[in-house]
């Protein structure tokens, strides 16, 4: 029987996260330097999923001011069941609203169709912004964190 868990990550334990998750390596600027919180996914053997927010983008539009956090990132292991992406994001949802946070942004490409649905059915149906940059085209997706949203049926 698998036991889901879900940890906060620390500077101690994120080496862990990135021999499981390699892409989660980005995570370790964030955790070692308090930039932010991440926090994973353990199914009693490996991490499974990884998400990262950071207090502040040094942008006018995603400040804490406005008591927004900005998920920097949302990983899952390529040996994760289906539906541990959504549970990450859903948990690391419920956090920032613990942590008192009103809303929650994240930038997708806007080549990246399936990310964009992806989030929108998690209630990420505002664009903020829409941006070119090095990296190409992207929206700022936001979601109000403070709503509950209806999710097959029940109230997240």
């Amino acid at each position: 029987m698998i036991k889901l868990s879900f940890e906060k990550m620390t500077p101690e334990s994120i080496g862990a996260l990135k021999r499981d998750i390699e892409p989660a390596a980005a995570f370790e600027d964030i955790v070692s330097h308090y930039k932010g919180v991440c926090f994973a996914l353990h199914d009693g053997e490996k991490y499974t999923a990884a998400a990262a927010m950071i207090f502040e983008m040094n942008d006018d539009v995603l400040t804490t001011a406005l008591r927004k956090l900005y998920l920097t990132g949302l990983y899952v292991s390529d040996k994760a069941d289906e539906g541990h992406e959504g549970m990450m994001l859903e948990y690391t949802v419920e956090q920032a609203m613990f942590m008192g946070y009103d809303l929650l942004t994240v930038r997708v490409s806007t080549d990246d169709i399936k990310r964009i649905k992806f989030f929108a059915s998690h209630g990420f149906d505002k664009i903020v912004r829409a941006d070119e940059d090095e990296n190409g085209r992207a929206m700022i997706l936001q979601r109000d964190i403070k709503m509950k949203i209806k999710c097959c049926g029940f109230y997240a």
